[in-house]
Order: C-alpha cells, then structure tokens, then sequence
C-alpha cells in the first residue's frame, strides 16, 4: 500500500515539474500577442467541430441501437 502511494507521488512530483518548465519555457517562443489569440481562436474552432462530430457520432450509435431492438 505504502509502495503505491510513493509511486502516486513520484509521478505527481514529475508531472508537476513538467508542467512549471512548459510554462517558464512558453513566454519565450511568443511572437505576438495577435498570433497568439488567432491560434486559440483556431482551436476554439477545430475543437468545437471535434465536439460536434463526438456528438453526432454518439447520437447514430444511439439510434442505431433503437434501430436494432426495434427488429
């Protein structure tokens, strides 16, 4: 039991430092604060169509499902 929660911890302690050396070293490849707000916008995007096509593609299971019982 002990052994597993060094383990949590050691893995917590690494991604924790990983996480403050990504964002130390993100300030430094900013180009412009313009750039940077297109980028988001642009993911903003690619990710509500990746929403929507998480959605309609669990709405056809769906119905497909109904389709299936309905035999």
């Amino acid at each position: 039991m002990f052994q597993k929660l060094k383990e949590k911890a050691t893995a917590a302690k690494i991604a924790g430092g990983a996480l403050v050396l990504s964002g130390v070293s993100s300030p430094a490849f900013a180009d412009d604060a313009a750039d940077i707000v297109a980028k988001v916008d642009g993911a903003m995007t690619s990710g509500a169509s990746i929403a929507s096509a998480v959605v309609l593609g669990l709405f056809a299971i769906w119905a497909i499902k109904l389709l299936w019982r309905a035999k």
